[in-house]
């Protein structure tokens, strides 16, 4: 035995349903409980002790997360800025390594040449040649007296 749920109203009632009439009350009633739920939530400006509480809560775990990132980058940048100068220093000191390169290997092809030889040997070993004469003359010295120094 099967029981049919049906409301008192339609039991007895025999009358014939239009369905678009029907459908167009159902709508305006469901558009009138949310007028109201929506003028409730707007209208409630009344702010709970524990609302107020997650809100600053919230507040302060963005402004920790905020801080943390721009802690990143500011090391970030940094970290960039101090290799950018060391670049443009070990730049610098490579090109001065090529140009004392340049220069030794210039030295060094010049090396086995006489003209380099001799020039060498008048300069650091102070020889001459048959019939030369060598001036040496006293390289200037200063010598300190109580006033200042006083060239020799």
């Amino acid at each position: 035995m099967k029981k049919k749920r049906r409301s008192r109203e339609f039991k007895n009632n025999s009358q014939v349903i239009d369905i678009e009439v029907a459908r167009q009350s159902r709508k305006r009633k469901r558009e009138e409980t949310a007028d109201k739920k929506y003028k409730v939530r707007k209208s409630k400006s009344v702010i709970t002790e524990r609302q107020a509480g997650k809100k600053a809560r919230r507040r302060m775990v963005y402004f920790v997360v905020f801080l943390f990132i721009i802690g990143l980058i500011t090391v970030s940048a940094f970290q960039i800025i101090s290799l950018k100068l060391t670049e443009a220093r070990t730049m610098k000191e490579q090109q001065d390594l090529l140009t004392q390169k340049a220069r030794l290997e210039r030295d060094y092809s010049q090396v086995n040449s006489p003209e380099y030889i001799e020039q060498q040997a008048r300069q650091q070993l102070r020889m001459i040649r048959p019939g030369e004469i060598l001036y040496v003359l006293p390289e200037k010295e200063t010598v300190s007296t109580g006033g200042g120094i006083v060239p020799n």
